[in-house]
This record gives C-alpha cells, sequence and structure tokens, in this order.
C-alpha cells in the first residue's frame, strides 16, 4: 500500500450502489484549494458493488493520486466499511461520508484549519438535512443544543456533554477507533449508534462548531431510516440493541466513569427510542404489544438507567398505561406520516 503520512482527515467513504450519487459525494471534496487536499485521504470502501460505483472512484484515484483510494471488498454492509475504512485509515482524525451524501466544500476548508488548529478527540459540527431529487433543505441540525459551546472546547469527564453526537456530527481522532474494545456489526443496518458510541468510553475533548460540514439526503427509496425498511430489518435493529447493551455491561464492569456512562446510557437510548417507533408503527399486528410489553420490562430490569434515559413522551405515556395506547398510537402515527 502507497504510504500516507501526515493526513490531518481520512474521510472514509462507504459505498454500495451509489452510482448516481458518488460523483457528487467526491466532487465536493475534490474541489477544495489543491494545498489543503494534500493534507486529506479519502478512502473509499466499494462494499461488493453491482454497479459503476468502483469505476467512478477509480477516476477520482488517478485524477487525484495520494488523496484519493479506491479500497473494493465482498459485502459486508455498512459496518463492514466502516471496519475496513478504520484498517486502512492513517489521518490523525476520521470522518464517515456515506456515498449518497456529500459535504460543503468551503465548509471542509474551514473545518481542516479547526483540525489543525484544535487537539482535542472529537470535533462535532452542525449538519444540513437535504430533500432528495429537489435539493430542498428540510432541517439544519445542531451538534449541541448550548450555543455558548460553539467554539470552545467541552469535557466528557465533566459532564458537558450532553446531547449525542450523530455520525454526521461526528469526526474523532483515530487513534479511538482502532483501539475500540469492539467492532461494529457487519450484514447489518443501523450500526451507525455503535460506531458513535464504541469509542467514547476513552474521549475526553469535544470542540463544538457551527459550520454545515455534512450534506445528509433524506427520502431516497430503499433508505435504511425508512420506517418500511425498519418495519422488515427490525430483528437487525434489535441486534445492534443486543450489542450495544453488551458493551455497555462491558463499561459498567470496568468501572467506566460516571459521566461518559451517562452518556452511553443516552446513545442506546436512541436505540431505544427507534425501537418503539418501530413497535408503534406495527401497532395493529398480532402480538405487538405483548412483545412490545416483555422487551420493555426486560430492558427495565436488566438496564434500568438506559430505561430512564429515554425522552420521548410518547414513551413515557406508553409505559405509564401498560402500553394499552398502542393501537391509539398506531393510528396517530400513520396519520403524521402520512
Amino acid at each position: 500500500m502507497e504510504e500516507r503520512m501526515d493526513k490531518i482527515l481520512s474521510i472514509v467513504i462507504p459505498a454500495y450502489n451509489v452510482e448516481k450519487y458518488l460523483k457528487r459525494c467526491l466532487s465536493s471534496i475534490a474541489f477544495i484549494k489543491p494545498d489543503l487536499l494534500e493534507k486529506i485521504e479519502v478512502l473509499i470502501i466499494d462494499d461488493g458493488s453491482t454497479d459503476n460505483t468502483a469505476e467512478i472512484a477509480l477516476k477520482y484515484c488517478q485524477k487525484y493520486p495520494g488523496t484519493f483510494y479506491l479500497h473494493s471488498k465482498e459485502n459486508g454492509g455498512h459496518g463492514s466499511a466502516i471496519n475496513t475504512g478504520i484498517l486502512y485509515a492513517t489521518g490523525k482524525y476520521f470522518k464517515i461520508v456515506d456515498g449518497d451524501d456529500w459535504l460543503s466544500a468551503k465548509a471542509l476548508q474551514n473545518f481542516i484549519g479547526i483540525l489543525e488548529k484544535q487537539d482535542v478527540d472529537i470535533v462535532a459540527s452542525d449538519y444540513l438535512c437535504i430533500k432528495d431529487k429537489t435539493g430542498e433543505i428540510l432541517a439544519k441540525k445542531t451538534c449541541t443544543d448550548d450555543k455558548m459551546q460553539y467554539g470552545k472546547i467541552a469535557s466528557m469527564s465533566k459532564g458537558e456533554i450532553k446531547k449525542v453526537i450523530k455520525m454526521h456530527s461526528f469526526t474523532i481522532k483515530t487513534v479511538y477507533l482502532k483501539n475500540m474494545p469492539y467492532k461494529i456489526d457487519e450484514h447489518c443496518f443501523y450500526v451507525d449508534v455503535e460506531y458513535i458510541t464504541y469509542p467514547m468510553i476513552n474521549v475526553e475533548s469535544v470542540y463544538y462548531t457551527d459550520i454545515c460540514l455534512y450534506m445528509y439526503r433524506l427520502g431516497r427509496n430503499g433508505q435504511s431510516v425508512d420506517i418500511k425498511s425498519m418495519q422488515r430489518n427490525r430483528a437487525q435493529h434489535m441486534k445492534v440493541y443486543h450489542s450495544l447493551t453488551t458493551f455497555y455491561k462491558m463499561a459498567v464492569k470496568k468501572g467506566t466513569p460516571l459521566n461518559i456512562r451517562k452518556y452511553i446510557e443516552k446513545c442506546i437510548a436512541q436505540v431505544i427510542e427507534n425501537q418503539f417507533q418501530i413497535y408503534i408503527s406495527l401497532g395493529f399486528q398480532k402480538g405487538i404489544k405483548k412483545e412490545l410489553k416483555e422487551w420493555d420490562c426486560k430492558l427495565k430490569k436488566q438496564y434500568p438507567r438506559i430505561y430512564e434515559s429515554t425522552e420521548k413522551k410518547s414513551i413515557t405515556l406508553l409505559r405509564f398505561t401498560n402500553y394499552h395506547l398502542l393501537k391509539p398510537a398506531a393510528i396517530i402515527y400513520k396519520i403524521v406520516k402520512h
């Protein structure tokens, strides 16, 4: 493998059958100033694509040698592509950009400057949700709810990281990923939470910036976050939940400091909330109420702190009514989503 030294940032692009989107993704990075382009590496992980994904990636590797690299592998899912990216990454910092999303070139230039100036464990940035096909900005997502944190460093051990840093906001020192106690699940959807949770056991410092770096495409057919996809793949969603709770047990047993444990609990609570969303969307199916109740009661018994970390009012209400409002919740959910 060609030697790559002194890279400030590794951008890893999991890519599976994204020929329609990959050019925009890669171009958004390639268009930055040449002197800055030399400071980063872009690792395109072709996860067994059957379309022209690899061919498109190869053109960028040929045009920008020393920056763009293609690694083709058998299909193993999003987690497998991330694991491969971690294996090959040489940059000081590490960021995931899915092949159907893209970055703001202008923001990336400013962001590289921050990485060079700040020696912190994580740099958290804002991002935009963009509607597929129309390009409409659906929402701006902030990496912190406290505007006073922008431009400053927050401490994990002091409990200053209040809001879970989502994958699209998340840029972390590569060493923390290489030293993770668990690998990310492969052949499985919904592993983003594993990626943003496992390394946090060793993280101390987070720098917040209001730069909108990541452009997150929403509304694409077949996206894993689509509720129908989540219904079909709910066993995989539950697999991620079990992987995370196994990790949590290890963290507790290891004596992980309280504020780091609290943060991990919040991360896992997001999976709980999504699992509830799946159950609510299936509220009319026979046996769903019983399955939900048994799962949630087991959660309360085994992991009371994670159970209490859920914040959605709909979950609190369902629990308070002993899950009797599941069918009305399913009706409301259907109306709201349609």
